[in-house]
């Protein structure tokens, strides 16, 4: 009987989940990480994006590095709103890389840290489409604030539920000239992990998304090593929450191409024809080249010709991503926008986030007419799902 309804549920979940995707659009955006003052809409427009997506490091503004009242970032969201962007805005909870434990409700601390958000949202509050509470709290919570503590709660689902209740629903309430965005919780990364599904933390806020009747949905993060990953963190959620909406504010190959970066150029004939033609040594690793890279900046016709020698590279990756929206009702992804970080000095464990910008300005030599060039890995294809996404709006407008 009980193997019967598990079924009988699934099925119904299945259900209406397609439903879901009949009246959802997939729509795709910027993304600028936690460094809203790099947005250039000179280079929205190039691929004619809707969205921009921000999350702030809230520390630099609780720790008096940054005002709120004034920063140049906060403003870059503003102007963005008044040029006719739509926003998903976000905070980015830095406990584990600080030390610190999450506040326990109603003290002092934690009225310090809400008090922060207010100021940040007394800014920017009327410019956002989409707010979002944290940003990868399963990798920015230190352990035993992601588990059950003696009082009989998790203490991340505690401050994300009360940062809900006590700060963004009372600061909409009490501005009703603001049009209140739509709140998601998360972005919950790797979820492809056992580890990830088993944590109390992660489960939480995947059902506090789901029960709570003021938060729109879960946001989640797809950074992978194979592309198998993303229906597999993509059932786990829709496994707890069927039907309400998904956004993925931030996806790439990060995983994949970071675990490659000790390897030599020269382990193939294609690696071997592309160090004797650009007049590298033999014995060059990918590591080496990312350092000239980010020093020297490479042609494009180099960068992609140095890929295409990878046999792990997935070509058009960007157009799998977008497939895997459609089937689980994923209404909005945002895509790493411009180059953030560059190590100008790569070794085999440096993370190599510098591949996935659509503007890889700190690694690719210049357009002829000085602008950043675009990144052929992703460029076009980004902005065909761009105009997907679009066509696919427009239709359920």
């Amino acid at each position: 009987m009980k193997k019967y309804l598990t079924k009988l549920l699934g099925a119904i979940g299945s259900f209406l989940l397609l439903s879901t995707q009949v009246t959802q659009a997939q729509e795709i955006g910027a993304n600028f990480n936690h460094n809203p003052e790099i947005i250039d809409m000179r280079y929205l427009k190039k691929t004619g994006v809707d969205w921009i997506r921000t999350t702030p490091y809230i520390f630099e503004y609780i720790n008096g590095e940054k005002d709120p009242a004034i920063e140049v970032g906060l403003g870059k969201v503003i102007e963005c709103k008044k040029a006719g962007y739509k926003v998903a805005f976000g905070f980015r909870w830095d406990f584990k890389k600080f030390n610190l434990n999450i506040p326990a409700p109603g003290t002092e601390l934690e009225k310090k840290y809400f008090a922060t958000v207010t100021a940040m949202l007394t800014r920017v509050g009327g410019s956002i489409d989409i707010l979002k509470l944290g940003n990868e709290p399963n990798l920015e919570t230190k352990e035993e604030d992601l588990n059950v503590n003696k009082q009989g709660y998790v203490p991340l689902v505690k401050f994300m539920e009360r940062l809900l209740t006590e700060v963004a629903l009372p600061f909409y309430k009490a501005h009703p000239e603001y049009k209140k965005p739509d709140v998601y919780v998360g972005s919950l990364p790797a979820l492809f992990e056992p580890k990830q599904q088993k944590t109390p933390g992660v489960v939480g806020l995947i059902k506090l998304a789901q029960y709570n009747k003021d938060i729109t949905g879960l946001s989640v993060h797809l950074h992978i090593a194979d592309t198998l990953e993303i229906p597999q963190a993509l059932n786990f959620v829709r496994s707890i929450m069927p039907t309400k909406p998904i956004i993925v504010p931030e996806f790439s190959l990060f995983r994949l191409y970071n675990k490659h970066v000790p390897e030599a150029i020269g382990d193939s004939p294609a690696g071997k024809a592309f160090l004797q033609k650009y007049h590298y040594p033999d014995n060059m690793h990918l590591y080496e080249w990312y350092t000239l890279a980010n020093n020297n900046k490479v042609g494009v016709t180099e960068w992609t010709e140095l890929f295409n020698t990878r046999q792990w590279f997935i070509p058009h990756a960007l157009e799998t991503y977008y497939r895997y929206f459609q089937k689980y009702s994923v209404v909005l992804a945002t895509y790493g926008y411009m180059s953030q970080s560059a190590p100008a000095n790569v070794r085999p464990n440096t993370p190599v986030w510098f591949v996935n910008p659509i503007f890889a300005c700190k690694s690719l030599k210049p357009d002829a007419n000085g602008d950043c060039a675009a990144n052929p890995l992703w460029y076009a294809d980004f902005v065909d799902i761009v105009n997907k996404g679009k066509l696919a709006r427009k239709k359920h407008e």
